[in-house]
């Protein structure tokens, strides 16, 4: 049998109701993560998940430590039903969720960690508002020569190479909504603004990458026992000051989602469990790579059924 690799994905995954059936099936698991991660980000993030309202859960500074919480609350549920991974990675906010997985963060670490990250790109959204937007159909090279010269005037560059078929630009609203445009008038091309209100992955984030360094200082970390595949560079990593600087690069640098899911193939994974509350990453690795196995559990009964079915596949194994 191949590797098992854990997918955790990021901002814009989160959705109202997520943790229902956890809390429902596990509510001391619930407790211990989702609950707990009200005092940490000084925010009600467990009712918020439960119940709303969308707009706030949407709001940087709500939805980043709320994917966080219950994506761990749901790989401790995977643990408890034998399923275990052999490699992590996360996209974009999810990397931090995948290094604590990877031991590479404790819990409470990487919370905080998530917390102030997200109080601080939610100020550089309200300070500065920028925009981001979906593009399919284009060409990294395509489209970052359209960026080069829209940014002439206005900024905006590539920031999530997600698949072959799709990619995503952040930058100001101008630039942002020029690319929008230009895209739309190509023929067999599609555009698609997104509801993140800021310019993640680019440098607009500057201010919250060099405030996130001295936060980072202050967190003990260690060397990971299971391998977590950057998204800056695409390539493994395990000591531990690899990791820090790659979860503070990431803050201003593409996500290299194409890369990082060929890593893990090339690595020996050919089975992929994306926890959290979407299918986002499930989605994109079966266009990434269609001869793999992705499977999104988002939820416990989801993992009960992925853990059922590993179980077979280990017993019939000759």
């Amino acid at each position: 049998m191949g590797k098992i690799a854990f997918l955790y994905p990021g901002q814009g995954s989160q959705k109202v109701g997520m943790g229902r059936q956890l809390l429902r099936v596990d509510p001391e698991l619930f407790n211990q993560y989702v609950v707990y991660s009200n005092t940490i980000a000084d925010a009600p993030i467990a009712h918020l998940s439960l119940e709303g309202p969308a707009e706030i859960l949407n709001q940087t500074n709500i939805a980043q430590p709320a994917i966080f919480a219950y994506s761990l609350a749901l790989t401790e549920y995977a643990h408890r039903h034998g399923l275990y991974p052999d490699m992590v990675a996360g996209h974009s906010l999810g990397e931090y969720t995948a290094a604590v997985v990877s031991g590479a963060l404790s819990f409470h670490d990487g919370l905080y960690l998530v917390s102030q990250r997200g109080k601080l790109m939610y100020a550089i959204q309200q300070e500065q508002p920028g925009a981001m937007a979906a593009i399919l159909g284009l060409s990294v090279s395509a489209l970052g020569q359209l960026c080069s010269i829209v940014s002439q005037e206005h900024f905006v560059t590539i920031t999530n190479v997600n698949s072959p078929k799709q990619l995503v630009v952040s930058g100001t609203e101008p630039g942002v909504e020029e690319i929008i445009d230009i895209v739309r008038s190509q023929p067999g091309t599609r555009a698609l603004r997104l509801t993140a209100g800021g310019a993640f992955h680019s440098s607009l984030m500057l201010p919250a990458q060099q405030a996130m360094s001295h936060i980072m200082q202050e967190i003990d970390w260690q060397n990971a026992h299971i391998p977590l595949v950057a998204n800056v560079n695409g390539q493994p990593m395990t000591q531990a000051h690899k990791i820090r600087q790659e979860l503070l690069e990431q803050i201003t640098n593409p996500v290299q989602w194409v890369a990082t899911i060929e890593t893990l193939i090339a690595s020996g994974c050919d089975t992929f469990i994306e926890l959290g509350s979407s299918q986002v990453l499930t989605k994109l690795v079966r266009i990434i790579a269609p001869e793999v196995q992705a499977y999104a559990a988002d939820t416990p009964e989801k993992i009960v059924e992925l853990a059922q079915k590993q179980l077979v596949l280990e017993t019939t194994v000759v």
